[in-house]
């Protein structure tokens, strides 16, 4: 597997998460539910149930279609909500779709069978014929919303780049360390300098296979940098810094917790400038702790 597959197996939880990515993907699969519907000929499929009804054969795709857009539009707001909660994985969310895909299917066969009057139902010819037209409800959808999702990642990454270039012209990267202000300087794998911010803007890093997200303020803003590194070795090359390892999967900036709370046998951590919960593990429970605990001089 190559870098460019690595990360993009990295960014499947963003995307199927992502707010922006998720509200535009169920905006262009209602539009292409409403094309087929109206202009294809979607009334094939209940020539597989038996018609015990005076309910129109459009009406019955019509209501049957907008069952099945009710169910995407919950799915995927909650794996959204979910993800505002917890961090789900790439895997996670794949298994979170083809549960959707399934469950879809059944509520969808059992909607057009009691629009149909209750009659016989030739279930697998109904199912096969429901799986082709959601794949050609949603096909197009996935391939513009990740695109788009694409284009923003890369406009942002131009975007901090040209930032910093513009800054270095004008200053040296040590002029930055004002007083009582530290530059924190990220390096991927190569070991090659890839981003630099102040310390105080770091919120926490986070692992993505390969890859870790590092979470910062961008003008007062949560932003998120991808660097092809992994958790481990930065640990261990932020040591000497306010980065303390909290988690196997977080990395959190102990001068930006606000609140160290318990939640049954868990340990939360509440950031300044962030809406994520970062949990603390038992390994690492002794020294956060020791770290945000106050030093007595």
């Amino acid at each position: 597997m190559n870098i460019y597959q690595q990360r993009s197996l990295a960014e499947i939880d963003r995307f199927f998460t992502q707010r922006a990515a998720v509200t535009q993907f169920l905006i262009l699969s209602v539009f292409f539910a409403v094309l087929i519907v109206v202009f294809g000929n979607p009334t094939g499929m209940l020539d597989f149930t038996t018609q015990h009804t005076t309910i129109l054969p459009q009406l019955q795709i019509a209501i049957t279609t907008v069952a099945g857009l009710l169910l995407l539009i919950i799915s995927r707001t909650s794996l959204h909500l979910l993800s505002r909660r917890k961090t789900v994985s790439p895997t996670e969310c794949l298994i979170w779709i083809l549960v959707e895909l399934i469950v879809t299917i059944a509520v969808l066969c059992f909607t057009m069978w009691q629009l149909s009057g209750g009659g016989k139902l030739t279930l697998a010819p109904l199912a096969g014929d429901l799986l082709l037209g959601i794949i050609a409800i949603e096909a197009i959808p996935y391939v513009i919303s990740y695109l788009v999702f694409r284009l923003r990642d890369e406009q942002r990454e131009v975007a901090r780049l040209q930032a910093e270039l513009e800054n270095t012209q004008t200053q040296d990267t040590s002029t930055l360390a004002t007083a009582g202000e530290r530059i924190l300087n990220f390096h991927d794998r190569g070991n090659r300098l890839v981003f630099s911010t102040s310390g105080k803007n770091v919120l926490f890093i986070e692992a993505a296979d390969n890859y870790v997200n590092i979470h910062y303020l961008n003008e007062g803003h949560e932003d998120t940098f991808i660097l092809h590194n992994t958790l481990k070795d930065m640990e261990k090359r932020l040591a000497d810094t306010s980065l303390q390892r909290c988690h196997r999967g977080y990395i959190v900036n102990i001068d930006n917790v606000k609140l160290l709370r318990k939640e049954g046998m868990t340990l939360l951590l509440e950031l300044n400038g962030s809406n994520k919960t970062i949990p603390v593990t038992k390994t690492y429970a002794a020294a956060v702790t020791e770290r945000l605990a106050p030093t007595n001089e």
